[in-house]
């Protein structure tokens, strides 16, 4: 059976194909309503009137609808979301878990590899009082860390799959003590999953539905922490309890630590996210979700290129050996797809492509393919000299 299998290089950086960039899903505590939702359904919106019909109520799933009105007021009706609930039994750490087929696993499936950034939030006043039990360490609700660890699984496992996608989770019971954060800085290698922090109203669950709405509005190469999109919708931002003013450094010792958060600007009005880092070191290619929205999206368009070539005729040599001319055509392919796609909107600086036309595909019948895109760079540090001039 013929196939096309992706690898990503990392450590590489010193009429166009539809990708739906945009398509977001998220995974949230809530319950079936009487007459309407029912738990553990996945579903598509594309507006609150659309959550309205299908039985989700804010009486009913007050913790769902906030999240979800969040992400409406920041992506605007049309913006398709992928949603489901799941039961107060269910941990953040059990959503992500590649092995349970009740969790964003379902959720995932039902998509068939439209979404391409997940959101999870879990409800853990609503865990707690169904008999769960909520622990705290290194400032988090420790479930969320697992569900890094176990989203890790579960997107690598729909990379090979050629569904890739990014994944947010919501940094929930957060302590208020910033210190105490795991520094996914270091020793971290987990580069599809990032962890938020901090909401907008006072309690311990997180912005999720807001961020999600950020990622659905904007391209794939623009960070969700881009000053010169605006501030976002939230007129109140907090870490835990305390309104995000009266908080002091905490947001930059969160930022410091790998975690996406709240920030303001001197002079600025209005809210703005830190940035997307993901949990991994900052020399990872893939360290910002920005960058790895950017490889998702051309891993889709090599994909959907190259299949189309799985168990063509392939000219060679008496040797074995490619014709070099094939060899460029087929670059050609890809370059001008990418281009078209990706280049023309702006999205990367450039794209390149290289068949070795030495290598033998009679003895291999493989075809390797060096793939690279040139990203777009970010001035998110920005030194002013400033004085006087005596002409």
């Amino acid at each position: 059976m013929g196939s096309v299998n992706i690898t990503l290089a990392n450590g590489q950086i010193g009429a166009s194909l539809q990708t739906n960039d945009g398509i977001t899903g998220i995974l949230l505590t809530g319950i079936t309503e009487p007459g309407g939702y029912i738990q553990g359904t996945p579903v598509l919106v594309i507006s609150m009137t659309d959550v309205a019909t299908i039985g989700i109520t804010e009486t009913g799933n007050p913790f769902a609808t906030k999240q979800l009105q969040e992400f409406y007021n920041q992506a605007g009706n049309g913006a398709k979301l992928y949603l489901m609930l799941v039961p107060p039994t269910m941990t953040v750490a059990q959503m992500a878990d590649n092995a349970n087929t009740n969790g964003a696993k379902k959720l995932l499936d039902f998509a068939n590899g439209q979404i391409k950034v997940l959101g999870l939030l879990s409800d853990d006043a609503a865990i707690a009082a169904g008999g769960g039990t909520i622990t705290v360490a290194n400032s988090l609700n420790t479930d969320v860390y697992t569900a890094a660890s176990n989203m890790k699984v579960m997107a690598e496992a729909c990379f090979l799959a050629e569904k890739p996608f990014r994944c947010i989770i919501g940094g929930s019971s957060y302590s208020g003590v910033p210190s105490g954060l795991t520094d996914e800085t270091s020793g971290t290698t987990n580069n599809r999953t990032a962890i938020l922090i901090g909401d907008t109203i006072s309690g311990v669950s997180a912005c999720l539905g807001l961020l999600l709405g950020v990622v659905s509005s904007i391209p794939v190469q623009r960070k969700i922490s881009r000053v010169r999109s605006g501030a976002l919708t939230n007129l109140e931002a907090y870490l835990s309890t305390i309104a995000l003013e009266s908080t002091g450094g905490d947001a930059s010792v969160i930022a410091g630590r790998g975690f996406i958060t709240f920030i303001t600007y001197p002079n600025v009005s209005g809210y703005f996210f830190s940035g997307d880092p993901m949990m991994t070191a900052t020399t990872d290619d893939y360290s910002m979700l920005a960058r790895g929205r950017v490889i998702d999206k051309a891993h889709i368009l090599a994909y959907s290129t190259f299949v189309q070539e799985v168990d063509d005729e392939v000219p060679v040599n008496t040797d074995g050996t490619l014709d070099s001319g094939f060899c460029k055509w087929l670059s050609q392919q890809i370059v001008n797809q990418v281009n078209i796609t990706m280049t023309a909107n702006k999205e990367i600086s450039g794209v390149s492509c290289y068949i070795d036309p030495a290598q033998n595909i009679l003895a291999t019948n493989t075809l390797a393919v060096v793939l690279k895109v040139t990203p777009v760079g970010y001035a998110t540090d920005i030194e002013i000299t400033l004085g006087f001039s005596n002409p």
